[in-house]
């Protein structure tokens, strides 16, 4: 799961070389949608163009949501300053769990 959103957003950036922050992945699931929020930080060979992405956006919670009939997909970035609200992207309940309510 992890390997697969850190694929998605680094597609929808144009990024390559980043990783899950340790102890800042959070996934869950509410029927059959899959939700989770994470933070990135750079990877082995991280560019300087990685840098400067993870910069402006990467610091923030990225949210992400997978259905059956479409796999995962990027949602939205938090805000800045974060609101640390992901019940705005997810199940109010997952968000709970997350401690992100």
């Amino acid at each position: 799961m992890k390997s697969a959103v850190t694929r998605v957003w680094a597609h929808s950036k144009g990024i390559s070389h980043i990783q899950p922050k340790p102890g800042n992945f959070y996934y869950g699931s509410c029927g059959t949608t899959l939700y989770a929020a994470v933070r990135f930080e750079a990877g082995v060979g991280a560019t300087g163009d990685d840098l400067v992405h993870l910069q402006d956006e990467g610091s923030g919670l990225q949210f992400f949501r997978s259905t059956p009939s479409a796999g995962w997909r990027f949602v939205r970035s938090d805000t800045f300053p974060a609101t640390h609200d992901c019940s705005r992207f997810a199940p109010v309940a997952l968000a709970r769990q997350w401690n992100c309510s």
